[in-house]
């Protein structure tokens, strides 16, 4: 039996003094309990449901550094960082592994009086009494849809020494969304150990986007736990892209708490990964709240990309909807599994939930796992899947009229992907991601396991 997560404890208990003078008093107080919980159950094996399609005992037993001492970066990534979302005026501000790095004054020049952008640690000497409120609430209360807490998390809140938050006070309005990159950089191999807490004030609106990537050839293990909170009456938007690499093993949790007639969206775009785990669990606490979630997965080689999503209707009159579709390619797999609970007293429920995967190469696999719990019975609640690969009729239609099967292939499978990009509400973005998604459907066509014509269209 693996038991991957006892370096992680030892090493918590042997540096306890370093880790809490890396941190905050807030952050501090919540290690213990984290620690004593991966105790006694570990980090999940596939025999828990929700990690059905991922190991993450085997994922995290590798020997990975950790920058306990928190060490800056050797680079102004600011200077030498070129994200491939650009031009979109956002408010940017940069973490390297899991040190957030200092923001020149053009990374705040547009965000509206009274919007905190900052580390967890300023915020927590500055603003105790929000770091209190919010840090560690949505993920202490995560039991795994009440049948244990999910050990990953556990693992970040024992470990994680800094973080940021992103506050938006009552009412405020967001000029330009904030934008968060993430960097995977260093010459060894390396564990990241992110945490970011949202909050939108009550009637507050504005846009997130968090961007993922990795440089250099080193192996990176990253886990991030987001906690995002939606008050009364708030909309937010948050937007996450993942263009890592194939040595890259990255574990994203995303809590969010959404209060009476609040709005949340999400969209998750995996471009390039090595092995990635997306959790998103929503709770639709207040009545009237809404939630849509979005997920792209464009999947080559030997890449691995798991979704999992829990949407849970607690308050009448909430509405929930998500789609998730992906593109498979070589010897990748790709996972989805979506839950709409309903309580007791959740009427007039409505939600929608759907999965489509497009496997592009006889070699990939797909795995869907849609599902209903229901204890309410004013409800409208739908869920579908499909699994399929190219449409040969469409294709030949195509072809038909003069457009090459390579062409064809690309074109298809762009317009697969075209109604998760529409619910992508920045323009700017949405124009972005078109081409992302295009270049990299293209860049899966062109090797030779997925087309063998592409070749032949390069003579």
């Amino acid at each position: 039996m693996m038991e991957s997560h006892k370096q992680y404890t030892g090493i918590y208990r042997t540096h306890r003094d370093m880790v809490d003078d890396g941190s905050n008093a807030v952050m501090n107080s919540h290690r213990e309990a984290a620690a004593a919980q991966l105790d006694l159950q570990g980090l999940p094996t596939t025999k828990v449901e929700r990690y059905k399609y991922t190991d993450a005992e085997a994922a995290f037993a590798p020997d990975y550094g950790l920058n306990l001492r928190r060490l800056a970066p050797g680079a102004d990534p600011y200077a030498t960082f070129k994200c491939n979302v650009p031009n979109l005026s956002t408010s940017l501000f940069f973490v390297v592994n899991d040190v957030p790095c200092a923001a020149p004054q053009s990374s705040r020049a547009l965000l509206p009086e009274g919007v905190m952008v900052c580390t967890l640690n300023e915020a927590a000497q500055h603003h105790a009494d929000i770091v209190e409120r919010y840090y560690n609430r949505a993920a202490a209360t995560d039991r795994d849809f009440r049948t244990g807490h999910d050990g990953v998390t556990l693992l970040n809140t024992m470990l994680a020494q800094d973080g940021m938050l992103i506050y938006l006070p009552e009412g405020c309005r967001l000029k330009a969304p904030i934008q968060v990159v993430n960097v995977a950089s260093a010459k060894a191999d390396m564990m990241s150990v992110r945490r970011i807490v949202v909050v939108a004030g009550r009637g507050a609106k504005g846009s997130v986007l968090l961007c993922d990537h990795a440089e250099g050839e080193g192996r990176y293990l990253t886990t991030q736990v987001a906690e995002v909170y939606a008050e009364e009456g708030a909309e937010l938007n948050v937007y996450s892209i993942e263009e890592t690499n194939a040595r890259t093993t990255r574990f994203s949790t995303i809590y969010v708490e959404q209060q009476a007639n609040s709005r949340f969206s999400y969209d998750g775009i995996a471009l390039t990964c090595g092995q990635s785990r997306n959790r998103l669990d929503v709770r639709l606490r207040g009545e009237g709240a809404t939630a849509e979630m979005y997920g792209a997965v464009i999947a080559d080689s030997e890449q691995r990309a798991d979704n999992n999503i829990v949407v849970e209707h607690l308050a009448p009159k909430c509405t929930s909807d998500m789609l998730y579709k992906y593109v498979l390619g070589g010897h990748s797999t790709g996972a989805f599994a979506g839950k709409v609970y309903v309580a007791p007293g959740a009427q007039q429920t409505a939600s929608e939930q759907t999965n489509a995967n497009l496997c592009a190469s006889p070699t990939a696999r797909a795995y869907s796992q849609p599902m209903l719990e229901i204890y309410a019975d004013d409800v409208k609640c739908s869920h579908g899947s499909s699994i399929g690969q190219i449409d040969q009729n469409a294709l030949f239609y195509m072809r038909s009229r003069g457009i090459p099967e390579h062409e064809a292939r690309l074109m298809l499978m762009q317009a697969f992907m075209n109604d998760v990009i529409d619910g992508v509400r920045l323009e700017s973005l949405k124009d972005r991601l078109r081409h992302l998604v295009g270049s990299h459907i293209l860049g899966n066509s062109a090797s030779c396991h997925d087309c063998a014509g592409s070749c032949q269209n390069k003579k």
